[in-house]
């Protein structure tokens, strides 16, 4: 094939390429040999498959690949497109000699889709060791055709070079004739290569785009087959993400030694008919069990078993979110398959009580589709409707869920796997997220301890890592937050305190403390607020009633998640906060008046850094960073805005004669929070860490266990 294909190819393709962006993603590309005479075998889903796939895969790496694709994609408006970029038919009658010509030479590398056509279902079950997939007449056998041809391409590799040595003229001749060989062209003397490849699309959306409001205007597209088509496929192209896995490749000139050798040990003829016999169906097999075995699993894929294997059909969001956080861990951990990237350790956001996409949209598209009916807080799987497979043309648009039931129905240890977790007691499911997440805190800070470390400067990991108070009879919690340039050691005594009076803790050490300073310079105040989410996410699943407090900095990260929960929580407390740049006094950033004047003022300085002794420095940083208090100013804004949407009981504590943090600070925190409820306590200290200091804290200490006992 000539490149002139392929310049076709680019231009028409690089239209929906700018379309998908960067949304196609590829693992496994060390598995392929550019040298290797290659035969790709994949999964067929989509009609687009057939344009997309070869493109990308010579786009993206390099690899020029021609396709085989069913007669019926041949028409009026893409046959010249089709022929100009070599794609094949199923139709044409020289189909296999072009293919064999291409493998034989290595002159080009084919596509062939062993399931004949689109399995719109994605129903593939293994039936005494065959597999099977669903087309719209029902369950059929693979087509070995694909295995055949690569058996062949070695096979009658063998019989030319073997004409070639007895140099016979006359039957190498019809040998290159036969295949399209130009007289001059040598064949290859790589082995022929098979490399499975799995194609995987996330999500699986219908719905009208720009795509499909123009096909639905100017195609003339009639049944439900076509239809359902143009709503599936234009937004696989505008919204979701391809994912091409290439497994290890087959070598069919090894795996011809071993059907030959099984043939000789069972006394029977070798020849060609009984190698390709014998070998058709073991070699297509092993190249989609590769196939099969290497799908992407998705967030989707996790909710809908999760769904499959409640034994409860009544169910709260929280149990289902839990239910699904605790299998992604365990498939992790058993690391056997490919796990899409949304499925890292930050899932745990999924129970953060904040709107989450990922699961908010596939929710939506069960309620719709009727799998999920509301009832108040509740919610209840419809059986019926869940496993409602309807026709093999409708199931994409009226049960995508039940589609990637079926995409996994070989994987045993995945079923498995979502069997054990998902029908454990919801205590034990709470309660082992619980440690799960705290363990994944702790490795995050032992990793940054580590990597920041210093010799000199390098506080004990006692001082930094964040720790729990756990009791579980105990059914309230309290996530607990140090301050700015501090660490967790700052809310130990509250925490022991807490705890003595029956309240749980998580006392979360925010992103870039406690370890050094170049740390925190690099950390956002994102990062911080997902720190402390971290902590809540945690602690909310073994409480009952759940309470948020943090010191300064903590503190407006405190209210901060206040404002952004959707849950009840049951009160917030914040200590010691500054809420406006203008009341924070600039000896603060550094003690030296001839730098600056004032906090707002340091942003026009020349430095980048600042040296200042904090009140316990066997805690605290003594150097920070411009930057770092520029994340500051982020979360002091980002807070400010969000006072209002705070609706539950909340204390505000403030030194009277903080030297830190102007006192006024309080009065405009409790003005602006929304609550009804709220309470401002002023506390007779000169300290801005009234947390440690012994002459007021257990003041302190008193009133925000009042608070949290009241509520």
């Amino acid at each position: 094939m000539g490149n002139k294909m392929y310049e076709a190819s680019q231009f028409v393709l690089s239209i929906v390429e700018k379309i998908m962006a960067n949304s196609i993603t590829f693992s496994g590309e060390k598995n392929l040999n550019t040298n290797a005479p290659t035969l790709f075998v994949a999964n067929h889903f989509t009609r687009i498959e057939t344009f997309l796939l070869p493109y990308v895969i010579y786009k993206k790496l390099g690899f020029k690949v021609r396709s085989l694709a069913d007669h019926t994609i041949f028409t009026t408006a893409t046959i010249d497109y089709l022929n100009a970029v070599g794609t094949v038919s199923t139709k044409d009658r020289y189909r296999n000699e072009k293919i064999l010509g291409d493998l034989l030479t290595g002159r080009d590398n084919w596509l062939i889709y062993p399931e004949g056509f689109m399995i719109k279902s994605k129903k593939v079950l293994l039936s005494k060791d065959t597999f099977m997939v669903e087309n719209p007449k029902g369950l059929h056998d693979i087509f070995t055709g694909s295995a055949v041809l690569a058996l062949k391409s070695e096979l009658e590799k063998s019989r030319y070079f073997e004409a070639n040595n007895r140099f016979d003229v006359e039957a190498i001749r019809e040998f290159k004739e036969n295949y399209f060989i130009d007289e001059k062209e040598e064949l290859s003397y790589n082995n022929t290569l098979i490399i499975p490849i799995n194609v995987s699309y996330f999500p699986i959306r219908k719905g009208q785009n720009s795509i499909s409001n123009f096909a639905h205007k100017y195609i003339d597209a009639k049944g439900e087959s076509v239809e359902e088509e143009i709503d599936i496929e234009s937004n696989l192209l505008l919204n979701s993400q391809v994912h091409v896995h290439f497994s290890k490749p087959i070598d069919v000139k090894a795996f011809l030694f071993h059907i030959k050798r099984d043939l000789k040990k069972d006394n029977l003829e070798i020849n060609e008919e009984s190698v390709i016999e014998r070998g058709r169906v073991a070699l297509t097999n092993m190249m989609m069990n590769e196939v099969y075995k290497n799908i992407l699993i998705t967030f989707d894929h996790l909710f809908g078993l999760c769904l499959e294997y409640m034994l409860n059909d009544e169910f709260s969001i929280r149990e289902l979110k839990a239910k699904i956080y605790l299998l992604s861990r365990e498939l992790e951990r058993l690391a056997i398959y490919h796990l899409d990237s949304s499925l890292d350790a930050s899932l745990c956001k999924l129970l953060n009580d904040e709107p989450n996409v990922l699961f908010d949209n596939i929710f939506k598209v069960a309620l719709e589709q009727n799998i999920i009916v509301a009832d108040s807080d509740k919610y209840t799987i419809n059986r019926d409707n869940f496993k409602n497979e309807h026709t093999f043309h409708t199931i994409r648009v009226k049960n995508i869920l039940r589609v990637l039931i079926n995409e996994t129905i070989i994987l045993h240890e995945l079923h498995e796997c979502a069997k054990h977790n998902v029908q454990k007691d919801m205590h034990i499911v709470y309660k082992e997220v619980f440690y799960i997440i705290y363990n994944r805190d702790t490795a995050q800070f032992n990793h940054d301890y580590n990597k920041f470390y210093s010799v000199f400067d390098t506080k004990p990991k006692e001082i930094g890592k964040p720790f729990i108070l756990y009791d579980e009879k105990n059914t309230t919690g309290c996530v607990l937050s140090h301050g700015y340039k501090s660490a967790s050691r700052e809310v130990e005594p509250l925490a022991e305190y807490l705890f003595a009076n029956g309240i749980n803790v998580y006392a979360i050490r925010l992103k870039g403390h406690g370890t050094m300073p170049e740390d925190l310079r690099d950390t956002t105040y994102k990062e911080w607020y997902d720190s402390f989410d971290i902590g809540y996410t945690a602690l909310s699943c073994v409480s009952k009633k759940i309470f948020l407090c943090g010191f300064s900095t903590g503190g407006l990260i405190a209210l901060l998640k206040a404002a952004n929960s959707t849950r009840k929580i049951n009160g917030v407390v914040c200590i010691n906060s500054a809420i406006s740049l203008d009341d924070i006094h600039a000896n603060y950033i550094s003690p030296n008046h001839n730098v600056i004047d004032s906090f707002l003022s340091l942003f026009d300085s020349e430095y980048d850094m600042y040296e200042s002794e904090p009140e316990y420095p066997e805690i605290s940083y003594k150097k920070h960073y411009t930057s770092s208090i520029g994340e500051w100013k982020e979360l002091i804004d980002a807070t400010e805005k969000k006072l209002k949407d705070i609706s539950i009981p909340s204390l505000i504590i403030q030194a009277d004669k903080d030297p830190i943090v102007n006192p006024k600070s309080a009065d405009l925190i409790y003005d602006r929070v929304g609550s009804t409820q709220k309470e401002k306590y002023l506390v007779n200290s000169s300290k801005h860490v009234v947390i440690l200091d012994d002459s007021v804290n257990q003041e302190v200490f008193e009133k925000i266990t009042e608070f949290i006992k009241s509520n």
